[in-house]
């Protein structure tokens, strides 16, 4: 049994050898017909990296013949299958412009798509790419709206678009994770704008009514009352929309919490923000130094005074020679 084996293994083995020293034979002295066709056979045996070294050795000479589409194509989906999604995009691209007739135009504008589709990064990552494939493939379906891709392809869509939402919530979320309740609150209310329907909003609305209570738990007394209405709106909006939500606890116990403090003030003149400054601006104004058009002018003047002054002393100069012409003249 063992012999067996090994004559196996060492048929194999020559095997191997014969074919490799075939290919590269043919890379060194084989016409481009020859290199075409081998080509061929070895992308249908889905063996792309060589398939690729040999289209890739005869793309000049069939540049401005019936077969540059299909060399082209060929490339193309050698690098997407290798995984080199930037390098099929560009010889997609490239692949669509020029060949607008040919046959393979659908499916290199599929494989364009999810080229871009498959270089989506994961949320936390910038997310051009996102977009990039989302147009990609809106175009694809625009232009072949009965592809039996079709499906496929929507269904990335869908995974594309839970990218960007996960992408805007994580952004507007930040900003509570570090303490910036204040700009939190603007983060969030964005994100809500920008995709009303992201599965993060019962979430996103909580966080708008958790900042507000913390802005306002935190804000120096004058500021707090105001700070706290804000909550409460907030609140009524978020309770409106998911009354029973998973958060809705804690949401209440906060709505509670300013409930009590307002009630100590209900006789009380709202104070305006205009009336008082917040612990917030009066640490930006200590960090700034500012420097107005009025100081300019004011360290300005002494020079210009002592200008002023010039013409005074030559003129005193002059009248005091002239009594001393006077002066002479009398004596």
């Amino acid at each position: 049994m063992k012999f067996h084996l090994s004559k196996i293994l060492i048929a194999a083995t020559l095997l191997l050898i014969a074919s490799c020293s075939g290919y590269n034979k043919l890379l060194r002295h084989g016409t481009s017909e020859d290199k075409y066709e081998k080509a061929l056979e070895l992308y249908n045996d889905k063996k792309y990296n060589k398939a690729l070294t040999l289209f890739k050795e005869v793309e000049h000479v069939f540049a401005h013949s019936d077969r540059a589409d299909s060399v082209m194509f060929f490339i193309g989906v050698c690098y997407y299958n290798m995984g080199d999604f930037v390098s099929s995009g560009e010889q997609f691209n490239t692949f669509r412009q020029e060949f607008r007739r040919s046959p393979f135009l659908e499916e290199a504008e599929y494989y364009f798509a999810k080229g871009f589709y498959y270089s989506s990064p994961e949320p936390e990552n910038d997310q051009t790419n996102t977009h990039v494939a989302m147009q990609a493939i809106g175009e694809y379906l625009g232009h072949y709206p009965n592809s039996h891709k079709k499906e496929e392809l929507i269904e990335n869509l869908t995974d594309l678009r839970q990218r960007l939402y996960d992408k805007t919530y994580l952004n507007a979320k930040l900003y509570y994770d570090i303490g910036y309740y204040n700009s939190a609150v603007t983060a969030l209310n964005n994100a809500i704008k920008r995709y009303p329907d992201s599965n993060h909003r019962e979430e996103l609305l909580f966080l708008i009514v958790s900042s507000h209570y913390e802005f306002a738990k935190n804000s120096i007394v004058s500021l707090q009352r105001q700070r706290y209405l804000d909550m409460q709106d907030a609140y009524y909006t978020f309770i409106e929309e998911f009354p029973e939500s998973t958060f809705r606890k804690d949401a209440d116990k906060m709505f509670e919490d300013s409930k009590a403090f307002l009630d100590k003030f209900k006789n009380e003149e709202p104070t305006t923000d205009s009336d008082t400054t917040d612990e917030e601006e009066v640490v930006n104004q200590s960090n700034t130094s500012t420097f107005t058009p009025t100081e300019k002018v004011e360290e300005d003047q002494p020079q210009k005074k002592a200008k002023n002054k010039q013409p005074k002393e030559k003129k005193s100069k002059k009248s005091d020679n002239s009594e001393a012409e006077n002066g002479t003249e009398k004596e």
